[in-house]
């Protein structure tokens, strides 16, 4: 239920840009990310799963969780405006003091997930994994550190 609410949040939001988002009220803005990055999470696992085999590789899945990611990787970064670092987030505050370095990870998350899309069209298991891997490494550089552990 959580990520079919997250789908259609985000179906209607991501045609905004970053100037409208930057005009919503913080909780919105925050509420926003927390569903891109579900979504994220959502098809950058299914295709981590089967690049460490615990799940059946499946091509048509494997592409379809590609570009999902793709259509919403981007989406998270116009969202941490003014006052989203306060409320319900695991945003750390390094986030707005060290902007320019989490905006440059931010940067190289996307260059790597802009690649799974082509990767998972050749149905080369072996080239997944390793671009599957180069993606986790530079998602995992932001989670360590820019969000609060549970």
């Amino acid at each position: 239920m959580h990520l079919k609410r997250a789908s259609l949040l985000l179906a209607a939001l991501l045609p905004m840009t970053s100037a409208v988002a930057q005009t919503m009220k913080p909780e919105d803005q925050i509420a926003i990310r927390q569903a891109a990055y579900t979504l994220m999470g959502y098809s950058f696992g299914g295709i981590a799963a089967m690049a460490q085999g615990k799940r059946p590789y499946n091509k048509e899945e494997a592409i379809k969780d590609a570009d999902l990611l793709v259509q919403v990787a981007a989406l998270p970064q116009d969202f941490f405006g003014e006052g989203t670092d306060k409320g319900d987030t695991r945003a750390k505050p390094e986030i707005w003091t060290k902007r320019a370095e989490f905006d440059d990870k931010m940067k190289k998350m996307l260059a790597e997930v802009a690649k799974l899309p082509a990767v998972t069209r050749t149905g080369d298991l072996e080239a997944i994994k390793v671009q599957a891997k180069a993606t986790g490494s530079t998602c995992g550089a932001c989670h360590d550190e820019f969000r609060i552990k549970r």
